[in-house]
């Protein structure tokens, strides 16, 4: 039975005083304690943890923490239930706070450590305190890091990870590839973050303030080391090339290495084949399109995806003039159906459909196929 019947009557005492938030109360219990405060904590109730979700004041986080003599801050609480057990509380505003607590109790198997709580509840002042006091930002809970945790929870906010990565947390540590199923801001921020930071800003600042001199190779030495600090995993191009946001392909690619260039030529053209499940070319001409369309930094230059759209253009005329010389009005209505994304770009007036009819003298059933995807 996971309730308050599993508390001593010490931490029922305790735990009462804390959800009053009474750092005068609380301070008299525990002077009038015979035994040191950290004899109330068990495997499944931690002063600390409780203090922090419970939304005590920083004052009540600190006394328990010096109180307790904690030798570790990278520890897990397990079980702890009681702290939203309000069936006999009348104060409305803890119990409604209480309440909400549940979903996040019943979390990654309701195993919590201090940090995840702070965190959990955007107590920045006790995120940055423990922290201070060696709560590792690497902690894996059940096999997670944090970060991973919150995500799970819905609970990471851009603030959030600014504040960790304003206390130390990098992507030296926590390898990209976990940040797979993240939102894209969140990837793009760890990044920037991590490469081209504040170090190479401040040797740049430094060249500048001293007035010296870099040749352009140097520079570009420079500038491509910063850039390998990190190698972005296949997988994450695939996501967003698959998804066709090659805006964030792009941004991507920046981190790739500009004496890899041909190789990263081959990885897209190489998928793109790869993503055309109906083998129609739509993964390759919508690709391209982007890059007719758009200015980008992709190592293709607009004559290059120009050239590819007509080609599959070209292709898709012919194999329709194939099929309707042979008068296979099946696999032509399969065609024409599978490859309706680019029928429009193929004839571009009802003149050109009617000269094709009467040129192959087609019969009356190719006639009503064509007339249904071209509109004739």
């Amino acid at each position: 039975m996971k309730t308050n019947d599993i508390l001593s009557e010490k931490q029922k005492l305790i735990l009462e005083l804390l959800k009053r938030n009474n750092i005068d109360k609380l301070k008299d219990f525990i002077n009038s304690l015979e035994t040191p405060l950290y004899f109330l904590n068990s495997t499944n109730f931690d002063l600390l943890t409780l203090a922090l979700s419970l939304n005590c004041t920083f004052y009540i986080i600190k006394l328990i923490y010096n109180r307790c003599n904690y030798k570790t801050l990278n520890y897990v609480v397990k079980d702890i239930y009681h702290l939203y057990d309000m069936s006999n509380h009348k104060d409305e505003t803890i119990v409604n706070y209480q309440n909400s607590l549940k979903v996040l109790m019943d979390s990654n198997n309701n195993v919590k450590s201090p940090l995840l709580v702070s965190l959990e509840f955007s107590d920045f002042q006790s995120v940055e305190f423990l922290i201070n006091k060696g709560a590792d930002m690497y902690f894996k809970i059940n096999g997670k890091y944090i970060l991973e945790i919150l995500r799970e929870e819905n609970l990471l906010t851009m603030r959030k990870l600014n504040f960790l990565l304003k206390n130390g947390f990098s992507l030296k540590k926590f390898k990209i590839e976990r940040l797979s199923n993240f939102e894209f801001k969140y990837i793009k921020k760890c990044l920037e973050n991590f490469v081209f930071d504040i170090n190479f800003i401040k040797y740049l600042l430094n060249l500048y303030k001293n007035k010296a001199g870099i040749s352009k190779r140097k520079f570009n030495h420079k500038v491509n080391n910063e850039i390998n600090k990190i190698e972005i995993p296949m997988e994450l191009y695939l996501k967003y090339l698959d998804r066709k946001d090659y805006k964030k392909v792009e941004y991507l690619y920046k981190y790739y290495g500009t004496e890899k260039t041909r190789s990263f030529k081959d990885f897209i053209i190489f998928y793109l084949n790869y993503f055309d499940r109906n083998f129609n070319k739509k993964s390759f001409y919508d690709f391209f399109n982007f890059i007719i369309n758009n200015e980008n930094t992709f190592p293709f230059s607009k004559e290059y995806a120009i050239n590819e759209n007509e080609t599959i253009i070209i292709n898709k005329k012919l194999k329709i003039v194939e099929l309707i010389k042979n008068n296979n009005n099946l696999k032509l209505e399969t065609f024409l159906k599978n490859n309706n994304y680019i029928l429009h770009c193929l004839y571009s007036s009802k003149s050109e459909i009617l000269n094709l009819i009467n040129e192959y003298n087609v019969s009356s059933d190719i006639v009503d196929i064509l007339r249904k995807y071209f509109l004739i």
